[in-house]
């Protein structure tokens, strides 16, 4: 095969030859140029869910296609690169491939008899099987890790068993027709009648065989018995437009001997009389409303109520709303108690911005053996809040997040139990009560006077509108500390900070590209982001409260809360459709990014589970490859290079890997800095020659120094990556500078373009002559240097190395420039380093010389 020809060649051991190593370069030029197109294509799918866009099936088909070729072509590359490294990623690629082409041609995710399902293996994937509440559920569970009860579902395939296996469809319509009045002597006769028709019914044996398998499973996890709830869940209940809300029958603390009965009048009430005025003709379709049911653990509430992600009302659409009382919120969901209501800011959801306290006589409880039942609440209790203010605002902080997880407002069942931890118990679209839509035109009228700190300042990642107080945030932060519902204002979109975006109401990023891995993330979760602005950080400040308009990308100061108005009635018209639904089934197994860290044990590659994994994981593999392969200048001994004369006493030689040099760099001496071409090795070069950077002077060493120094040359002689000549491999955007000056190495590797995404620093530094506390103190005052520098950055001992990626093209080259100011100016400092103090004395000096010479 072409593929293993090309990997043998590539194979041979190290060849003294040019032409071997161009290759390798271009290889990992091409690594780049089809992780771009990745995640173009990714970013391209992802707008398509803004409702801004008509698409159809074969669209998608295409889009699919292209991608699964683009990330076979990055992996075939990564593996050419790296001897055959990453096979495996083969077999992740040709899996998620499988997966995403059932999807697109219309084929089952699970087994037409797959009847029974656990929670934790449900997700939005599979909605048409397990009903939208459960759907809900799963992702809660499984996706945000909030706590649920433990359970399992009946899936619509057994519905269809179910009623496939009494008949009922053919009796359903006869009791429909024969029952036409709207009479309260029809309506009752017609009930009764689908009553009996159901209580003569029975569970298939193979249905029955596998709930009783699960039911088994379950008490033997939970240690035990238990009481159970038994809820409806149909294939469109709870949908955006009709939410079916208590049309469908469920019942609380049920045994598990209960669980078929109560599992056929739930299947029952899907077709009693007031379903059918509230669903129309749809009702009595064979193909409509599927009824999936969950069995779940009932959990001994201790307080327990509902909340919406926006105050229903209509008066407040910057707060949110909660209700509770004691005990299970049966009557709280169903209006019949009187219970407490907290209304709480959005903004800012430590916040309790109203509260009214009911008297709450009553509480329901579980009945023994089963079934629920009300009984007094204590006297000195009835009076007092259900709730603590921590569990208000442990509530709305969970309201925040579903509500931006699902990307519109929810409707949530919760309790807290006696132990006091939250349980999620059911999470619906909540409909708002229409209001009359403000034209935007009125809206930029309005607009026009409010005081504006950003307009238009860099790119927009994900439409949306936010609003709250700005929180700076670098990827060192707990991210359990970032306030749910803040403006995360950071200067890079590195991929650790994606386990804010959850919390975040919006994001703000001075550098960065609309295609990067956390600009991905944020589309993925609808998080509002503004990315590439330069100058966040400085502008907005921590704690000040702003709004951020994503959709004209600008950011206005104070809250301005008519725009957060008109956001929150913007309605997604296109949620529902096929082809929408397909997409969110494709972005699944294509957008979410799992591998986070590169330095984690886990970063490995059969832990890819989508095309952005493996995109990511190939990028990050690929840069450390190419800094591994040039780190050595052992590797390019006997290989033609030229000596570049300079102002310094450098010694460099300089090895082209192609465009690096002018095409008149003819002989074996570079007399000229002119004849530099490679852009990344100008800057590098105008910073290590600048005015006074490089010091002739002699070192003042001590007794201590010179037993140091002579221990270190012995040592560093058997340190093959920091030995040979000082070396510059380099091409039209890349350049590799390995430097030995006396005691001291430096390895620089860098990669410059037009594309944020592909472009790096790498610096590496250590040694010196003197003692081990001088050699530490100056590694600080680099690490503090480059800190300064916007690096990311690490400390063992005198070693530094330190990091930086996705800025743009000119702000890297200013800061190569620094670098090799820092590689002069740092050369032998360590003989001056005796104290702290003087760390921060060259630090300043250092920025200070830098500004004198611009």
């Amino acid at each position: 095969m072409v593929f293993d020809r090309i990997t043998r060649i590539f194979r041979r051991p190290h060849a003294v030859d040019l032409s071997y190593f161009k290759a390798l370069f271009e290889k990992f030029q091409q690594i780049l140029e089809g992780n771009n197109r990745v995640l173009e294509l990714i970013s391209g799918l992802e707008n398509k869910l803004s409702g801004q866009y008509i698409f159809d099936i074969n669209y998608l088909k295409s889009v699919v296609e292209q991608l699964s070729e683009e990330v076979y072509l990055v992996i075939s590359n990564l593996n050419v690169f790296a001897d055959n490294r990453y096979l495996e990623l083969f077999s992740r690629q040709a899996a998620i491939q499988k997966e995403l082409k059932d999807i697109v041609e219309g084929h089952p995710v699970t087994s037409e008899d797959m009847y029974v399902i656990d929670y934790d293996d449900i997700h939005s994937d599979i909605t048409e099987i397990v009903g939208g509440k459960n759907a809900n559920l799963g992702e809660i569970r499984n996706q945000l890790e909030m706590l649920t009860p433990d359970g399992f579902v009946l899936t619509t395939s057994a519905y269809r068993r179910f009623m496939e296996y009494n008949n009922l469809w053919p009796e359903i319509h006869r009791i429909h027709a024969g029952y036409q009045g709207d009479d309260k002597e029809s309506i009752e006769g017609y009930d009764r009648a689908i009553d009996d028709l159901f209580s003569s019914a029975r569970i298939p044996p193979d249905v029955m065989k596998a709930v009783t398998k699960h039911l088994n499973e379950l008490h033997k996890r939970q240690k035990g018995m238990f009481g159970l709830a038994v809820r409806s869940s149909a294939f469109g209940e709870d949908a955006q437009r009709q939410s079916f809300a208590g049309q469908f029958k469920s019942f609380l603390n049920c045994q598990s001997v209960d669980v078929f009965s109560a599992y056929i009048k739930v299947i029952a009430s899907r077709f009693k009389y007031a379903v059918g005025i509230y669903g129309g003709q749809r009702i009595y379709e064979e193909t409509e409303l599927p009824m999936a049911v969950g069995i779940q653990q009932m959990i001994a509430a201790r307080s327990a109520g509902v909340m919406y992600s926006v105050d229903p009302s209509g008066r407040r659409v910057d707060c949110l709303a909660v209700s509770a009382s004691f005990g299970l919120g049966v009557g709280v969901v169903g209006g019949t108690a009187d219970a407490d209501h907290f209304q709480v800011s959005r903004l800012d959801p430590t916040q309790i911005t109203n509260r009214r306290i009911g008297t709450k006589r009553t509480e329901m409880v579980a009945a023994e053996p089963r079934g629920v039942k009300s009984i007094p609440v204590r006297e000195d209790l009835q009076e007092r809040p259900s709730l603590t203010d921590d569990q208000v605002i442990e509530l709305a902080e969970r309201a925040l997040l579903l509500d931006r997880y699902f990307n519109r407002p929810v409707d949530i069942e919760w309790c807290f139990d006696d132990l006091g931890k939250l349980h999620i118990l059911q999470c619906r679209p909540l409909k708002l009560p229409p209001k009359p839509r403000v034209r935007p035109s009125e809206m930029a009228d309005a607009l026009a006077s409010k005081p504006v700190i950003m307009r238009r300042q860099g790119q927009v990642a994900q439409s949306g509108i936010a609003a709250g107080k700005v929180w700076q945030v670098n990827e060192d932060d707990d991210p359990g500390a970032f306030p749910v519902g803040a403006i995360a204002v950071t200067k890079y979109t590195t991929p650790r900070l994606t386990s804010i975006i959850r919390r975040a109401a919006a994001i703000i990023t001075d550098a960065g590209s609309p295609s990067g891995h956390m600009a991905t993330v944020a589309r993925e979760f609808g998080v509002p982001m503004i990315v590439n602005t330069a100058d966040a950080c400085k502008l907005l400040a921590d704690g000040e409260e702003i709004t951020v308009d994503a959709e004209e990308n600008i950011i206005y100061k104070g809250i301005l809360r008519e725009l957060l108005e008109y956001g929150v009635e913007a309605e997604d018209v296109f949620r529902d459709l096929r082809e929408y639904h397909i997409l969110r089934h494709l972005l699944r197994r294509i957008s979410p990014l799992n591998l986070l860290d590169p330095n984690s044990p886990g970063f490995i590659a059969d832990n890819c589970r989508t095309y952005h994994d493996i995109a990511r994981f190939s990028h990050e593999k690929a840069v450390q490859l190419l800094i591994n392969l040039n780190m050595s200048s052992r590797r390019f001994r006997g290989l033609k290079s030229k000596k570049l004369k300079l102002s310094i006493p450098l010694g460099l030689s300089v090895i082209d890997l192609g465009n690096g040099l002018s095409s008149s760099a003819d002989a074996s001496e570079i007399d000229e800095m002119d004849e530099i071409q490679s852009v990344p090795m100008q800057a590098i070069l105008k910073g290590l020659t600048s005015p006074g950077v490089w010091s002739t002077q002699p070192m003042q060493l001590g007794f201590g120094d010179l037993v140091s120094s002579l221990t270190r040359h012995s040592m560093s002689d058997r340190v093959a990556e920091y030995q040979g000549q000082n070396l510059a491999v380099i091409s039209g955007r890349y350049a590799n500078i390995s430097l030995r000056l006396g005691y001291h190495f430096n390895v620089i590797d860098t990669y410059v373009s037009e594309n944020v995404n592909d472009n790096y620093i790498y610096f590496r530094f250590v040694g010196g002559v003197t003692e081990t506390e001088r050699r530490h103190l100056r590694a600080i005052l680099i690490k503090d240097i480059l800190e300064k520098l916007d690096f990311k950055v690490a400390v063992s001992g005198d070693l530094v190395v330190a990091r930086l990626k996705k800025l743009e093209a000119a702000r890297v080259l200013q800061v190569l420039e620094e670098v090799g100011r820092l590689i002069g100016f740092t050369r032998q400092l360590d003989t001056q380093m005796q104290s702290e103090e003087s760390v921060q004395e060259c630090f300043r000096a250092f920025f200070r010389n830098g500004r004198n010479n611009k």
